[in-house]
C-alpha cells in the first residue's frame, strides 16, 4: 500500500504539485481502500490489524494522517527545488 501510495504521491507531482489535490487524492484512496475491506476475502488477508482491536475508524485515520505527513513534506521538498 505504501508503494502505490508513493507512485500515485510522484504522479501528482508530475501533473499538478498542489497539497489539497494530493490530499484529496489520498482521501479519496482511503475510502477506496474502506469499500475494499468491505469484501469478505480482501478483509481476511488484511485482518491482522483487528487482532489488536484497532476499529475501521483509528485504522483509515492513522493511515490517512501519516500518508498525508509524508506527502505534504515530500511535495513542500518537491517544491522547494522546482
Amino acid at each position: 500500500m505504501a508503494l502505490w501510495s508513493f507512485l500515485v504521491t510522484l504522479g501528482i507531482t508530475i501533473i499538478n504539485p498542489e497539497l489539497i489535490l494530493a490530499l484529496s487524492t489520498k482521501l479519496f484512496l482511503v475510502f477506496a481502500l474502506w469499500l475494499m475491506l468491505s469484501d469478505r476475502k480482501v478483509r481476511q488477508r488484511l485482518g491482522f490489524y483487528k487482532i489488536r482491536g484497532v476499529s475501521h475508524i483509528k485504522f483509515f485515520t492513522v493511515i490517512y494522517v501519516f500518508d498525508g505527513l509524508l506527502t505534504s513534506a515530500f511535495l513542500l521538498l518537491i517544491k522547494g527545488f522546482i
